[in-house]
C-alpha cells in the first residue's frame, strides 16, 4: 500500500510539473502572436521586435512559391533590409526617442513649477 502511495505522488509531481512547464510555454507563445499581431497592424517589418525563426520565414517563403498572388508581399516582407536602410531607421528612431525624452523633461519641469506655486 505504501508503495502505490509513492507511485501516486511521483506521478502527481511528475505531472504537475510538465502543467506548469505547459502553462508557461502557452503564455510565451500568446505574447509572441500578439507581438507579431502588434508589428502588423503598425506596419513595421516583421521580426523587428519579435524574434521569427528562420524556420518561419522559409515557410512563409514556400507559401509564397504555392500561391503567386501572395509572392511579392510576402517576399517584400520577408527582404532583408540594406545595413545602411537599418541605419538609416535606427537614427530616425533614435532621433524620435530624443526628442520624447526632451518633452518629457519638459512636462517634469512643468509639473515641478506646478507643484511649487
Amino acid at each position: 500500500m505504501i508503495e502505490v502511495i509513492k507511485i501516486a505522488i511521483v506521478f502527481g509531481s511528475v505531472i504537475a510539473i510538465v502543467a506548469i512547464a505547459c502553462w508557461f510555454g502557452y503564455k510565451e507563445e500568446e505574447l509572441k502572436t500578439k507581438l507579431r499581431i502588434r508589428e502588423m497592424e503598425e506596419g513595421v517589418a516583421p521580426g523587428t521586435y519579435s524574434k521569427i525563426s528562420k524556420k518561419d520565414l522559409r515557410r512563409a517563403r514556400k507559401m509564397a512559391q504555392k500561391h503567386p498572388g501572395w509572392q511579392e508581399e510576402v517576399m517584400a516582407e520577408h527582404e532583408r533590409r540594406t545595413e545602411a536602410e537599418e541605419r538609416e531607421e535606427l537614427m530616425r528612431g533614435i532621433a524620435d526617442l530624443k526628442a520624447r525624452i526632451d518633452n518629457i523633461d519638459t512636462i517634469m519641469n512643468q509639473k515641478k513649477e506646478e507643484r511649487g506655486k
